[in-house]
C-alpha cells in the first residue's frame, strides 16, 4: 500500500489516534459480550454472521424475531 503526503500531518495523527481510540472499544466491547453470553454480530461481502459466546460462527440468527427490544 502507499502512503501518500499528508498536507495537514496534525489531522493525519489526530485521524489515527480516533481510529485506535474506536477499535479499541470494539475490542472492549466484543470481550464483554462474550463475557455476558450474547452473540457478536458482523458482516463479510454483504452477508450476515453470528459469533455465538462457545467461539461457533453461523449464519442462522440466534435472536429471538419480535421482541421488540
Amino acid at each position: 500500500m502507499k502512503f501518500q503526503q499528508f498536507r495537514n500531518k496534525k489531522i493525519y495523527e489526530e485521524a489515527l489516534q480516533f481510529a485506535a481510540i474506536g477499535n479499541r472499544g470494539v475490542q472492549l466491547a466484543l470481550k464483554e459480550s462474550i463475557r455476558k453470553g450474547i452473540p457478536s454480530v458482523f458482516g463479510i461481502m454483504n452477508k450476515i454472521f453470528y459469533r455465538m459466546p462457545d467461539g461457533t460462527i453461523t449464519s442462522k440468527s440466534p435472536f429471538r424475531k419480535g421482541s421488540g427490544k
